[in-house]
């Protein structure tokens, strides 16, 4: 066989053999050296299940921005999956007290109510990302700046 046959045939083989259930999609970043007690290595930093739910939770929410601002239709759904933010390991434990609680079930219905949305989507975006940055406002402000970054259009 030539290389142009058998490289289509390597190609099929690569894809099939990939899982798709995997819930986090930036797994192939995760280096699995370490995982004890809700802390995971990730580029040899320790990262705790929170911190790798809320980068999971703004790498979608990026895509989501980009796509709303393309004008192209969205169908998410990733509610279940973010729910884990009441029961992830937290780097900071001692920040998970019923304030947190409180602006964790806000986020929770924000987005319940931006995935449930059809009219105007982008209002209910941001008030999601509103609740987002009230929990950071309050617990965390290190991404602040970023989550503000991927807000839509002032409305």
């Amino acid at each position: 066989m030539h290389l142009n046959k058998i490289i289509p045939f390597l190609l099929l083989a690569f894809v099939g053999c990939q899982d798709s259930t995997d819930p986090n999609p930036d797994a192939s970043v995760i280096e699995a050296s370490k995982q004890s007690e809700g802390i995971t290595v990730v580029n040899g930093v320790e990262r705790s299940e929170l911190a790798l739910t809320m980068r999971l939770m703004y790498d979608q929410m990026k895509l989501v921005s980009d796509s709303l601002k393309d004008g192209k239709t969205i169908h998410t759904n990733y509610l279940n999956r973010y729910k884990s933010i009441h029961t992830d390991i937290a780097t900071e434990p001692e920040k998970i007290d019923e304030v947190y609680q409180g602006l964790a079930e806000n986020f929770i219905a924000k987005y319940d109510d931006f995935e449930k949305s059809t009219s105007d989507r982008d209002l209910a975006f941001n008030n999601m990302l509103d609740a987002c940055l009230a929990c950071h406002a309050s617990k965390c402000p290190g991404p602040i700046k970023a989550i503000k970054k991927i807000k839509l259009r002032e409305i």
